[in-house]
């Protein structure tokens, strides 16, 4: 017959393990509805702006109500802030792709990739939003400047400053720094798309478009940021 181990009996590492276990799974429990909290509030703010979503829509959306989202966020800034956030994530620039070829090769590979981020989806979501909230909410677009587009032109800058070094750029006598000239470059590659985009007007945003506008940027900047000229042997 087995003998029935009271809670008193069992060793205290066993209650505290089962305790600790309990807790991990309660806080899992709490990340993913918080997530799945924001989630449907990006959606919301995307279709409505931050003025037309309705915290009462996004709670009956999750099956709760208002109360639910006040145990999560304090209020809909804070819900709103962390939307943002997790779009940001989404878009924020981890390292540059290897690329090959020569100067004005890598340069047309990375602002194809910086062209093709900049017109997702999202990209355009959280563009929309500044443009509309920013007055509301100064930090959205420098938290945008800062992880997505100050990002980009530090590594640029890097590349830049590579192709430098090997030699297979040669600035001009007055030509900005790294950072600045990576800055003009990725300017130049959106500028174009990017009006049409804010005017409404029909835009090729295709992979072969999208390189042409790289390859055309590119090339415009290398006249100021010019290549070494091969010496003739």
């Amino acid at each position: 017959m087995a003998l029935k181990v009271s809670v008193r009996d069992r060793p205290l590492s066993c209650i505290l393990d089962r305790e600790n276990r309990r807790r991990e799974r309660r806080e899992i429990w709490r990340e993913e509805r918080r997530c799945a909290i924001v989630t449907i509030a990006q959606r919301h703010f995307a279709e409505h702006g931050f003025g037309g979503a309705s915290m009462s829509a996004i709670a009956a959306e999750i099956g709760g109500s208002k109360a639910t989202l006040w145990a999560y966020f304090q209020s809909k800034e804070d819900l709103f802030a962390a939307a943002l956030s997790a779009w940001l994530d989404e878009i924020e620039p981890r390292s540059v792709a290897p690329s090959q070829g020569d100067a004005r090769q890598r340069l047309i590979d990375y602002c194809t990739a910086f062209m093709s981020a900049m017109l997702t989806p999202v990209a355009e979501t959280i563009f929309r939003l500044i443009v509309a909230e920013g007055q509301r909410f100064p930090e959205l677009g420098r938290a945008y400047y800062r992880r997505v587009l100050l990002a980009h032109h530090l590594m640029l800058s890097e590349l830049l400053d590579g192709q430098l070094r090997a030699g297979r750029l040669l600035p001009r006598s007055r030509a900005p720094s790294s950072l600045r000239a990576a800055e003009q470059l990725l300017e130049i590659c959106m500028c174009r798309l990017l009006v049409r985009r804010v005017c409404g007007l029909e835009l090729d945003s295709s992979a072969d478009a999208i390189a042409r506008e790289a390859a055309e940027a590119v090339d415009m900047f290398l006249h100021g940021y010019g290549s070494r000229p091969r010496r003739a042997r």
